[in-house]
């Protein structure tokens, strides 16, 4: 299981090259045609610029992260959790369903490459991707490695000591596997919505975007690996950073000033005149 931890870490740095490979292809994105999502530098450096920073924060602080000593794991008491999350306490389980969906997360907004309308904006979607993982990633980190929650298995006296003394059982909030799933099902669900016209595939997609990580939520409590204040936390922060990565880049709330109002020089009838540049 110390190995879940490692890889976390490890991951910030993969995103980090994904995410210079990303913004290597800025220039093939400016195309004259309407396309629903845009890049501009400036927004996508300040973006990445933070992510950097944030991705090396969370890596140093749980790197720093001490296991607990077995004196530490015999003071803790059931009687300290909320009684709303303390019936999610028990015995160590693998969580096999819920890795499974984690896993299944990351391809999901892959299927964009199967569209043609989707496909020419290729890069575009890439790079809002790499930025709802780099996010999500690095805000989950920081938080783990502050709040330093211990797993729920940790208070139950059937689970082995040797998972009870690693760091991985001392980030319980908020829940990596329901943020990371909620970021990937909303951000796919907020780029489809934007080719797809028709109302009945749109409520599909969207309910299928909100059931992924409901499922996967569930199953974090069920089997002990997270209270359900973090799965909860971790829903609405996901759905959050999923939805509003695409819709920063949207064509209309564009930065980049195509959008021109000016008043009309008719004093006999004033007015706002709207011009959009492609």
């Amino acid at each position: 299981m110390c190995s879940k931890i490692y890889l976390r870490k490890y991951n910030y740095f993969t995103l980090l090259f994904i995410m210079q490979i990303a913004f290597s292809n800025i220039s093939f994105c400016q195309q004259q045609s309407y396309k629903p999502f845009n890049i501009d530098f400036n927004r996508e450096a300040a973006l990445f610029g933070a992510g950097a920073v944030a991705a090396v924060t969370a890596y140093a602080i749980l790197e720093n992260l001490k296991p607990m000593s077995v004196e530490d794991i015999n003071l803790l008491s059931p009687s300290n959790i909320n009684e709303f999350d303390r019936n999610a306490i028990g015995p160590y389980t693998e969580d096999h369903l819920g890795d499974a969906l984690l896993y299944t997360s990351y391809l999901v907004p892959l299927s964009v490459v199967f569209f043609d309308a989707t496909r020419k904006d290729i890069w575009e979607v890439a790079l809002m991707y790499s930025e709802v993982l780099l996010i999500q990633s690095s805000i989950n980190g920081i938080v783990k490695g502050t709040v330093q929650r211990v797993r729920p298995f940790v208070y139950d006296e059937q689970s082995p000591i040797n998972v009870k003394q690693t760091k991985d059982a001392r980030v319980s909030f908020f829940s990596g596997h329901t943020s990371m799933t909620a970021a990937l099902s909303f951000f796919t669900a907020r780029v489809a919505s934007e080719y797809v016209s028709n109302n009945t595939i749109r409520i599909l997609i969207w309910s299928s975007a909100a059931l992924l990580p409901a499922i996967t939520a569930v199953s974090r409590v069920n089997t002990h690996w997270h209270f359900p204040t973090d799965v909860m936390t971790g829903y609405v922060i996901g759905a959050l950073i999923g939805y509003f990565i695409p819709e920063l880049h949207t064509t209309t709330t564009s930065m980049s000033g195509n959008l021109s109002i000016y008043p009309s020089v008719n004093l006999n009838k004033p007015s706002l005149n709207f011009q959009l540049q492609f």
